[in-house]
């Protein structure tokens, strides 16, 4: 069962381009790859690869949910030059609820589309965790037109 588990989560990374790798003790932050090959540094906090592959897959099915939030404001805005990224810190419980969410950075440097962003992310139903865990993820920006 592991074995399968463990192929599923490879798979899972494999295809949304976002893998994670252990560093050996388990306490080093581990290099995450997100949209647009930007690597990231993450303290995963216990959360193991394939729990890391399942909250990228519901980050990535609710993508439309978190782009709206950049697209509101680029409609208000009208300009192609609108476009970055946005670095967040996701804080899990063991329930799969978001304790917290916090900008990290990036490079859109946006209250408007960030504020969104958080209270978006916050309702977001990730899988459940057996002891509470921290993850960064990137959202990159671009106009689609």
């Amino acid at each position: 069962m592991k074995l399968d588990a463990m192929l599923f989560a490879t798979g899972i990374c494999l295809a949304l381009g976002a893998c994670a790798s252990t560093s050996g003790s388990g306490d080093e932050p581990v290099p995450v790859v997100v949209s647009g090959g930007e690597e990231v540094r993450v303290d995963t906090g216990g959360i193991p690869p394939y729990k890391q592959a399942d909250i990228f897959l519901v980050l990535q099915q609710r993508d439309a949910s978190a782009r709206k939030c950049y697209q509101d404001v680029l409609n208000e805005k009208k300009t192609r030059e609108f476009q970055g990224t946005v670095k967040i810190l996701l804080s899990l419980t063991t329930t799969g609820t978001a304790k917290a969410v916090k900008i990290m950075g990036g490079t859109l440097n946006n209250r408007d589309v960030e504020n969104c962003l958080v209270s978006t992310i916050k309702e977001f139903e990730f899988p459940k965790l057996d002891r509470p865990g921290d993850l960064q993820y990137v959202y990159t920006f671009e106009p689609q037109y």
